[in-house]
């Protein structure tokens, strides 16, 4: 177990030294962040490069990328052009709001999704199965920035129940955290109900029967446990899948998170700052399918050996 865990984490460090590498060479090549950055704001040619020079940006490319990684690797991720700021910084003040919108989101999928995927299973063709399939094909079918403002539309200007935007108050993660958890929610809940299904005739589930337990008994420890592993594997993903999808909603409810904020550095051209972001991202994913993998090694033992 120990060895299979090392090799993963090798792999994981692998990855990000070869999506850092190409962050910085994509963004490097197209163009000249400094002058994008400072352009219409009044900003002379001699200030600008000064500001060249001071960056590092009048070196050669194959050397910025050098010394990038040896930053990099010493935790250094350089300073904003736009901001003048440690990027480093201006990312871990930003990272706990998208931390709570993305948690929230992510309770919300386990607590609802998995107690309705069961449901469905258990009473297959019935009107619950039927009601669950038409709202769960629904809320697959409708993107972020369509949920968003229907939920502020309804919450917010009509009940007026909840605010629109921002992270103020305890009651303005609901709608944005129900937004980003509406998709993977039905996802979560549907593999749920087919993984339980594929369950219901297996021996064991048979012989537990036979045995006279009794039916949640059978359905907690027998069925559902054996139908959670792929489960796992879809929630891990639909995780990796909302890291992209708090751009958008943080943009439409003005959430102070990392999404709306990277957005606003990519078009800004602010490279340091779009680095460290991307880097953070990528980590997020690395570290998520990571963990996906040692549950998986811990709860079957056959993965270890691959």
């Amino acid at each position: 177990m120990i060895r299979f865990i090392a090799l993963r984490i090798a792999a994981a460090f692998v990855v990000l030294f070869v999506v850092a590498s190409a962050t910085f060479f994509v963004l490097n090549l197209t163009g000249d962040p400094v002058t994008a950055v400072l352009q219409g704001t009044g900003a002379s040619q001699e200030e600008i490069a000064a500001l060249k020079v001071e960056l590092g940006y009048d070196r050669p490319i194959i050397v910025r990328y050098g010394e990038f990684i040896w930053s990099v690797a010493h935790g250094d991720f350089g300073v904003s052009i736009r901001y003048g700021q440690p990027s480093i910084d201006m990312v871990m003040e930003r990272l706990p709001y998208t931390l709570i919108l993305g948690g929230t989101a992510i309770a919300i999928v386990v607590v609802l999704g998995l107690p309705i995927g069961i449901l469905a299973a258990l009473f297959r063709g019935g009107w619950f199965d039927r009601v669950f399939s038409a709202a769960t094909g629904l809320a697959q079918s409708v993107p972020h920035f369509v949920v968003g403002p229907l939920l502020i539309l309804f919450f917010a200007v009509l009940l007026g129940w909840l605010p629109v935007s921002g992270g103020a108050s305890s009651s303005s993660i609901i709608l944005p955290a129900l937004t980003l958890a509406l998709y993977p929610l039905a996802l979560v809940s549907r593999v749920l109900r087919a993984s339980m299904l594929e369950t219901i005739e297996q021996d064991y589930v048979l012989t537990a029967e036979s045995k006279g337990l009794s039916k949640p008994v059978i359905v907690l420890r027998h069925m559902a446990r054996n139908a959670l592993l792929p489960v796992l594997t879809v929630i891990a993903l639909q995780i990796i899948a909302m890291i992209g999808g708090t751009i958008v909603v943080e943009s439409i409810f003005s959430w102070p998170g990392l999404g709306s904020f990277a957005r606003d550095t990519l078009l800004a051209s602010d490279f340091p700052l779009a680095q460290t972001i991307i880097i953070f991202v990528a980590a997020a994913v690395v570290t998520i399918n990571l963990v996906v993998d040692i549950v998986y090694a811990l709860v079957d033992p056959r993965i270890r050996l691959k």
